[in-house]
Parts: structure tokens; sequence; C-alpha cells
């Protein structure tokens, strides 16, 4: 997911706040739906009211 929006304005930390809270666990690989990534991207997903900081600028 940091590679299709970008290292610089998505830190670590914020990913993995994103895949807790809208991923799908497989045994150990946590994966995020492509809808999430989309949402991100267009400025659907409001991460303030998620609860999730927001990516760094």
């Amino acid at each position: 997911m940091r590679e299709l929006v970008g290292k610089q304005r998505l830190g670590r930390p914020t990913a993995y706040r994103l895949a807790r809270r809208f991923g799908i666990r497989l045994g150990r690989r946590l994966l995020i739906p492509a809808w999430v990534v989309e949402a991100l991207l267009e400025g659907r997903l409001d991460l303030e009211k998620e609860g999730v900081p927001s990516p760094r600028a």
C-alpha cells in the first residue's frame, strides 16, 4: 500500500493502523482491500473520523 500511495505521504505506523482497522488477516499476512487504497488516494477516506492519524505531508 505504501508503494501505491507513496512512502513520503504515508508512514509505516499509519499504514499498519489502516491495515489493522480495515485489513483482512490471512495467517500472518495482513491484506488491505483495494477499496481502502482507492478511497485513500481519492480523499474519500476520512482518517481523522476513523481514528487513524493523517498521512505525513
